[in-house]
């Protein structure tokens, strides 16, 4: 299969589209392709799968005329001992060709000394016949993609790097690229503050800002946004000492430590003053940092975040980040996205791994409502047992009453989209369903003054269907209700001829990672006799 498109933002009559580690910029007009930009390591993958496909072909005839004898030949000869021969001096009878100590150690993966075959990691397999090939270098994926409000800018991130690429947008679809920035950790979050700084969650609960621009020297800022420092390392110092290591051997592994931590220091004095552009931490929290959205409310800006131990907290802006203001309680499962509707400012919108979706007072910290989304789901997929949202978005529908908020929402495995009308009261009603020939990614909305909006999506298509990837239609009410109207599509032929291919488990492993978010009981002392433990390998998601 071919890897979807997964992350799609539309700016004016430009749709960006981002397709594992390219962007592809279309027109909304015709649907033509304008241009792409390629992640550097985008080649790579393919070089090595390339090579590493050549190699198991080249290898295949190879090993099956290298085949071992099968069962069917007989049992081994057992060992004889000969007259006159110690034990240690006993032959097979039926010894093969005498192995070279280099031999054995192309085979074995290492010689342990003794004539016995160890089991190293790099060669565990070998004694089974099998051979191994390179890796294949982690596959570039765009996880964030994001404009300035002028679409002057276009801001994308890239997971397997911990990468913040800024591009410069002409206005007509073509990107020039401008900065590479590696963050500590890999971001979980992105916005684009009023004031040109880029604020980034990461997934170990910290929020930075980042300068859009770099300055033209290169130089970093004098002027701090921010007093808290910067996390660092704490030098290592043994716990014993000359004075309590009596014996030569502990003495001399003492001196080994004290000399590799002196090396270890030595190499990085040149990266003592962190990273080499301007970098200011804002605020953290003790838990995977999972969604970031800004706000303004009474003349004051706050940054809020959202995290993997059910916490929204209200924070001010820069300068003052550090201060909190409020929390919004009330999720019992992660948090995976939040909204603000541009035409209430004051409301909140969340969603995660709870069967229903939040409406809060955000500066009040108050919830004002919830309303199912499993129950939405279940209609579809009536297997369902749990929800995990991937996505919230916000839109504004005309009518001659004045244009309506709807809210629509995306979850992992489910081929719809949800929607309701968020009335003045700030409840929602008017649920709706529009089912898709696929599982949705990411959606964009492409509003219209005096028409109804168009919702452009990424999804990942049945294989018994011929629906693309990207999927654009135009939007129609129903008694309250939002359904598809008119749909077009994009012509993505070139695009998909050229994508290599992927398998249905490397996919699922880079674009569904809500799920794993969620926590399971393990059967542990703590509450009612079980403990809470991430769900799949969140270790490797950290990074």
């Amino acid at each position: 299969m071919k890897i979807p498109y997964n992350k799609v933002h539309v700016q004016g009559q430009i749709l960006f589209a981002a397709r594992g580690g390219a962007i592809h910029t279309f027109s909304l007009t015709d649907g033509s392709r304008i241009s792409s930009w390629k992640h550097p390591d985008a080649d790579k993958v393919a070089q090595s799968i390339k090579a590493i496909n050549e190699a198991k072909a080249e290898a295949t005839p190879k090993a099956e005329a290298d085949t071992p004898a099968t069962e069917s030949d007989g049992p081994p000869a057992k060992r004889q001992k000969l007259d006159g021969e110690s034990e240690s001096t006993s032959v097979n009878a039926e010894a093969p060709a005498p192995t070279t100590v280099q031999d054995e150690k192309s085979q074995t993966g290492h010689f342990d000394g003794r004539g016995k075959k160890g089991k190293g990691k790099a060669g565990k397999d070998f004694d089974n016949g099998k051979t191994r090939f390179a890796r294949v270098p982690d596959r570039p994926v765009i996880t964030h993609l994001t404009s300035t409000p002028d679409g002057s800018h276009v801001v994308a991130i890239t997971g397997h790097d911990k990468a913040i690429w800024v591009f410069e947008h002409d206005g007509n679809g073509q990107l020039k690229q401008l900065s590479q920035r590696t963050m500590p950790k890999r971001p979980s979050a992105v916005a684009i503050g009023p004031d040109s700084q880029i604020i980034s969650a990461d997934k170990f609960g910290d929020v930075y800002a980042v300068p859009l621009l770099i300055s033209a020297d290169g130089s970093k800022s004098s002027a701090s946004l921010s007093s808290l420092p910067l996390p660092s390392k704490k030098a290592f110092k043994p716990t014993a000492t000359t004075l309590t290591v009596h014996s030569k051997g502990n003495r001399l592994a003492l001196e080994n430590q004290i000399k590799q931590a002196e090396l270890a220091s030595q190499s990085k004095d040149a990266n003592a003053g962190g990273p080499d552009f301007e970098l200011n931490l804002l605020l953290g929290h003790v838990s995977m940092l999972t969604a970031l959205v800004l706000g303004e409310q009474q003349g004051h800006r706050y940054i809020l975040t959202a995290d993997r131990d059910e916490h929204i907290r209200l924070s001010r802006y820069i300068p003052h980040a550090h201060i909190i203001e409020n929390f919004c309680f009330g999720h019992k499962e992660f948090i995976s996205d939040m909204v603000i509707p541009a035409a209430k400012p004051d409301v909140l919108v969340s969603g995660g791994g709870d069967e229903d979706i939040f409406v809060w007072d955000w500066l009040a910290g108050k919830q004002l409502f919830k309303t199912s989304i499993l129950s939405l789901a279940q209609e579809i997929a009536p297997e369902t047992a749990t929800i995990a949202v991937s996505g919230l978005y916000t839109l504004l529908y005309p009518s001659e009453d004045g244009p309506m908020t709807y809210i629509l929402a995306i979850c992992e495995d489910i081929k719809a989209i949800f929607s309701w009308k968020l009335h003045d009261n700030n409840e929602l009603h008017c649920p709706g369903i529009i089912q898709l020939p696929g599982k949705p990614l990411s959606l964009t909305i492409s509003p219209s003054n005096d028409a109804a909006p168009t919702v452009i999506a990424a999804i990942e298509p049945d294989a018994d269907t011929k629906a693309q990837s990207l999927h654009a239609f135009r939007l129609t009410m129903t008694n309250g209700r939002l359904a598809v109207d008119v749909e077009s599509s994009f012509k993505d032929k070139e695009v998909e001829a050229n994508e290599p291919e992927i398998s249905e488990e490397d996919v699922r492993s880079l674009l569904y990672t809500v799920e794993s978010l969620r926590k399971v009981v393990t059967g542990g002392p703590d509450e009612e006799g079980g403990s809470e433990a991430p769900q799949g390998n969140v270790d490797s998601d950290v990074a």
